[in-house]
This record gives structure tokens, C-alpha cells and sequence, in this order.
């Protein structure tokens, strides 16, 4: 290895860099001090950039970049999550399973009185710390598959928090290795596999903090993949364990409809329902769907969080009412969301693979505007999807998205106006570019 090289050298720094940064974000800087919690996300973003950029310079193999993307995780292997705290609730829903108590049936707080000696349970210290102590559990039975894996750790959370990591981990690396077999049959260069392995959203939300957005991506990248090797049975395996993790890709329905030939579309829909069907099963057992979809209505209409066109209509409400209508607004949004998705879909050409691609970022983009709740992790499958296309706007929205955490630094949970402006602002700066100049421009063709 010659150091000398000056690409290596400043990869090696860069790298180096992000390996000590993500230590201390991960172990050393509590999510109250959001400034320097800020820098350094802003610093991580910039090794992460050099390493990008000069990777493409370097013989930069596969399995070489896939070392050191583990190399960044396992910097966080023994961390507590410091950014969210909803993994309380994914351990209390695992013990629940494993006590035989389904969490669709009750609330947290109903649990407690049925559990022994509550007061000094290991359950009780995870219910005094989660988020959500009066809601029904909103997570699917696939997601509770894995909740259920980490309870059978024992009642040690660290025990819990390693089991549900290295089963992130997992699936993260199998997202990488899917996004490599599809640029092989692409045609594509594999330095574009390293926009994703790198990531700092990437490598915060999912390793460090527990979120499971990366399955979703999992599920997702192997409908593409399976879809480019005109394999019916297991693309549509893949976008059933898409949504047996999180029901939000059932919106790419009507675009996957579009995207097989009539025969194939009606077999591809056969195997989709029956697989969904097959995963959502624990939900029809006494009035579980019911509670289910109960927490669901209720995070729709009562929750607001770094949205876009949500605050904008609030906004334009306050001059004719004095409260605040997101009762109304977060479900009309979601319909409004829907109707546009259908209509999108409907219209939309899929004549390669890069426009099939290209449709699914643009239906999580529709979705994600509209919504009155967007979580740092809710944009990475669709970032994970858009590396294959031309669109940059995932890419850009992964250093922006990260402002939102303002809001966690002050006991009043109370978002910044500004950060939400500066956010949104340059996101729509770059949908706007795409749109006349870019990639949305030059790509989508409707009928």
C-alpha cells in the first residue's frame, strides 16, 4: 500500500475520520447537544463525500469497500441508540410475545397489571422509557418476528439492542450486495454502491439506532432485482417482506401492476396477496386489525413532525381558525397522497429498469411530502432506490433530513422554523432542477 498515493492518503484520512466521529456520536454525545451533534453529522458528511469521490479513482473492489462499511458499524455494535428511543418498545412488544400476550390487544400500561411483581420487572424498566406506553403496538408481524429473536437474549438490554443489530447489520449488507448484482446486470459502475454503504443517515439510523427501514430496502431491492431477471415468484416474495416489516409499500401497488406484462401482472398479484396475507396473519386474531389500525389513525391524526405541505396548509389555516386542524389535514393529506400515487402510477411509462426504479423513488417522494410525520429513517429506502437512477434528491435529502433532530434538544420538543425552511427549501430547489433539467425531466414519460 503506498501512502504516498494522494487519493489514498486522503481517503485514508477521511476514512479514518468518519470511524472516530461515528464513535462519538454513537457512544459520547447525547441527542440534547444538537450543535455539536450537528457538526459532527455535518463532518461525517463530507468523509463521506472525499471517500466517495476518490474511491472511483482507486481499485476499489467490492469486497474491500464492503470491510470497511462493516468497519463503520461495527463502531457501533455495543452502543445504546443516543438519537431514538423506539426500541424500548420494540423489546417490550418481543417479551410480550414471548409471555404469549399479543401487543395488537393491548396497551402497554394494560400489560403491567397482568405481569408479575411489575415493580421490579425488567418489562417495567422498558415501559418507564418508551415512547408509546398508551397505543397499541403500530409495528407488523414481521417486525415482531424480529422483536420476538432479540427477547430470547434474556432480559439484559444490551443482550436485546446486540441481537437486534447484528439482524439490521445482516440485511444492510444484503441490501449492498443486491445493489451490486443489480449494477453488474446494469451495466452500472460499483462505485455507486458506496452513495449507500457509506451513508452517515444510513449508518446511524439502522445500526445505530435500531430503525428497520433498511428490511424495507431489502424487500424492495429484491423485487428490482428479481424483476430484472423476469422472476415472478420471488419478486413478489420480496415486496410482501417489504411490507410485512412496514405496510407503506402497498402504495407502490399500482405502479408494480404497470411494470409485468398482463399475464405476469395477474400471477405477480396471486403470489403478492397471498404472501401479505401469510404475514399480516397474526393481526386477524380477535379484533387485532382493528387496534392495529386504531394506533395507525390515531399517529395519522395526531402527530406532527418535519413535515413539508402538512405545515404549509397549517400554516394557512391559522389565519382562518384558531386551532389546529391535523385531525382533519394529516388524513386528508394521506387520501390527497393516495389519489396522486394511483393517478402517478396509472400514468407512468415503465420502459427499462431505470424508469422502474426512477417510479419508485418518485412514489415514496409523493407519499413522504404529504406526510405530517417524517422521520429521519422514513426517506432510506427510497434513497436506497435512487441510487440506481439519475436523481440526486434522496441523496441531498440524507445530509438536509438530519436538521430535524432540533426539535429533541429542547424539553419542549419544539421544531425550529427555520432549519424546516432551510430543509425544504433546498429539497425543493433540487425536485425543481430534476424536474425541468435532471433526471425526473429526461425519464418519466407519461401516457
Amino acid at each position: 500500500m503506498n501512502i504516498q498515493n494522494p487519493i489514498l492518503l486522503k481517503f485514508l484520512i477521511s476514512f479514518s475520520s468518519y470511524f472516530i466521529i461515528i464513535f462519538f456520536l454513537g457512544y459520547l454525545i447525547p441527542r440534547e447537544e444538537f450543535w455539536l451533534t450537528l457538526a459532527l453529522f455535518g463532518l461525517c458528511f463530507l468523509a463521506y463525500w472525499i471517500i466517495y469521490s476518490e474511491s472511483k479513482g482507486m481499485n476499489f473492489s467490492f469486497r474491500k469497500g464492503v470491510i470497511l462499511a462493516f468497519a463503520l458499524r461495527l463502531v457501533l455494535i455495543l452502543s445504546v441508540p443516543a438519537l431514538s428511543d423506539d426500541f424500548y418498545r420494540y423489546i417490550f412488544d418481543g417479551h410480550l410475545i414471548g409471555l404469549g400476550i399479543n401487543p395488537y390487544l393491548m396497551y402497554p400500561s394494560e400489560t403491567l397489571t397482568i405481569l408479575k411483581n411489575p415493580s421490579d420487572s425488567y418489562m417495567h424498566f422498558l415501559f418507564e422509557k418508551m415512547n408509546s406506553p398508551n397505543y397499541f403496538s403500530i409495528y407488523p408481524p414481521l417486525h415482531q418476528f424480529f422483536f420476538y429473536v432479540a427477547s430470547l437474549s434474556g432480559e439484559k438490554l444490551l443482550n436485546n439492542i446486540l441481537v437486534l443489530r447484528v439482524c439490521i447489520i445482516f440485511f444492510d449488507f444484503l441490501n449492498m450486495y443486491l445493489l451490486y448484482r443489480i449494477l453488474k446486470l446494469w451495466g452500472q459502475p460499483i462505485s455507486k454502491l458506496w452513495l449507500y454503504a457509506f451513508n452517515p443517515l444510513v449508518v446511524i439510523e439502522l445500526t445505530g439506532n435500531l430503525h428497520f427501514e433498511g428490511l424495507v430496502l431489502t424487500g424492495i431491492l429484491s423485487l428490482l432485482y428479481f424483476w430484472i431477471k423476469n422472476e415472478t415468484g420471488l419478486a413478489s416474495l420480496g415486496w410482501s417482506f417489504a411490507i410485512g416489516i412496514k405496510l407503506t409499500p402497498l402504495m407502490l401497488g399500482p405502479l408494480l401492476l404497470r411494470a409485468w406484462k398482463k399475464d405476469k401482472a395477474i400471477l405477480f398479484l396471486f403470489l403478492s396477496c397471498t404472501a401479505i396475507t401469510l404475514f399480516l396473519f397474526p393481526l386477524y386474531f380477535s379484533d387485532g386489525f382493528q387496534k392495529f389500525w386504531q394506533s395507525f389513525r390515531l399517529f395519522q391524526s395526531s402527530f406532527e413532525f418535519n413535515a413539508s405541505v402538512y405545515y404549509m396548509i397549517i400554516w394557512l389555516s391559522g389565519f382562518f381558525i384558531d386551532y389546529n386542524p391535523i385531525a382533519y389535514v394529516g388524513p386528508a393529506l394521506s387520501l390527497l397522497a393516495l389519489i396522486s400515487i394511483v393517478f402517478f402510477s396509472l400514468r407512468f411509462k415503465v420502459e427499462s429498469f431505470e424508469k422502474f426504479a426512477l417510479g419508485i423513488v418518485f412514489v415514496y417522494l409523493i407519499y413522504l411530502l404529504f406526510q405530517n410525520v417524517v422521520h429521519p429513517w422514513y426517506i432510506i429506502p427510497a434513497f436506497g432506490v435512487s441510487i440506481l437512477t439519475r436523481s440526486n434528491v434522496f441523496l441531498v435529502w440524507t445530509g438536509l433530513v438530519f436538521l430535524s433532530y432540533y426539535t429533541y434538544s429542547n424539553k419542549d420538543f419544539e421544531e425550529c422554523i427555520a432549519f424546516l425552511l432551510v430543509e425544504y427549501g433546498i429539497l425543493f430547489m433540487f425536485i425543481s432542477k430534476e424536474i425541468y433539467f435532471g433526471a425526473l425531466s429526461h425519464k418519466i414519460k407519461m401516457e
